[in-house]
This record gives structure tokens, sequence and C-alpha cells, in this order.
């Protein structure tokens, strides 16, 4: 149950932890975002995008 609330709520989360770092752009992209961020705040932004990521067969579990 837990992880099915962390997926729903993902991708508010994740444009919730972009702001910050978006917000100190003139370029505002991912790539740019990514190259401002911590290793703790990488490892992160990659729980978050791996939540939000549509598995490439939707049939199988997604296994980020």
């Amino acid at each position: 149950m837990k992880h099915r609330q962390a997926w729903a709520d993902a991708p508010e989360a994740l444009q919730r932890f972009l702001a910050p770092f978006m917000q100190q752009l003139t370029v505002k992209n991912l790539g740019n975002a990514h190259e401002l961020m911590s290793e703790e705040d990488r490892t992160e932004f990659n729980r978050l995008l791996h939540l939000v990521a549509i598995p490439s067969r939707p049939f199988t579990a997604n296994t980020f």
C-alpha cells in the first residue's frame, strides 16, 4: 500500500523536488538541473524519476 501511494504521488513530488533547481537556471531543462545536484540529490531524483517512468512492457514489473 505504501509503495502504491509513493507511485501515485511521484509526479507531483518530482515537480516539487525539481522546482528549486529550475529556479536557478536561465535555460530550464533536466540536464542543466542535473548538473546542479549533489550525489544525494541525484539519488532522490532517480528514485522519483523511476516511479513516474512507464515500464517498457506494461504487463511486467518496473525493475529500476
